[in-house]
């Protein structure tokens, strides 16, 4: 299975104190002995690192320098493969955003998703399940995963 990580679990997973980090390291950990491949898009660390350096507290905001951002982040890709933005991607962006008649901040899941169909990717990891309920894709969630469901 080819599964995508979404911004607020690669959040979560860098963020050691965190409540969903226990369930983020477990969800990934079945994932990975169940052969499973993780990746990252550019989309996701543009997001990780607008919040990551936000004020603690402020939307997800892990007040982090931009050093230590910058150290996360070569941490997250050095751990999940990072996949390239194609020119198909727009493309399929505007297409589901057409077809689904999306509007709003829901413009960027609509990318995540359009990057899982370009890149032929099997599940998005994420703990906004909702937000993805209009798209034909696996959502997986770390607080109801178990190895069954995979």
């Amino acid at each position: 299975m080819r599964v995508l990580l979404d911004t607020n679990i690669v959040l979560r997973y860098i963020q050691l104190d965190a409540e969903e980090h226990q369930a983020i390291e477990a969800a990934i950990d079945t994932l990975l002995e169940q052969g499973a491949e993780l990746y990252l898009v550019p989309q996701v660390m543009y997001e990780y690192w607008s919040a990551a350096t936000r004020p603690y507290g402020t939307k997800n905001g892990l007040s982090m320098t931009s050093e230590e951002t910058a150290s996360a982040v070569a941490e997250l890709t050095a751990t999940f493969k990072l996949l390239p933005d194609t020119p198909q991607l727009y493309d399929q962006w505007l297409y589901l955003v057409v077809a689904h008649q999306v509007m709003g901040k829901q413009v960027h899941d609509t990318r995540l998703v359009a990057a899982m169909k370009v890149h032929d990717l099997d599940a998005l990891l994420t703990y906004n399940a909702g937000d993805f309920k209009r798209f034909d894709i696996r959502v997986l969630s770390p607080s109801t995963m178990t190895s069954e469901t995979l």
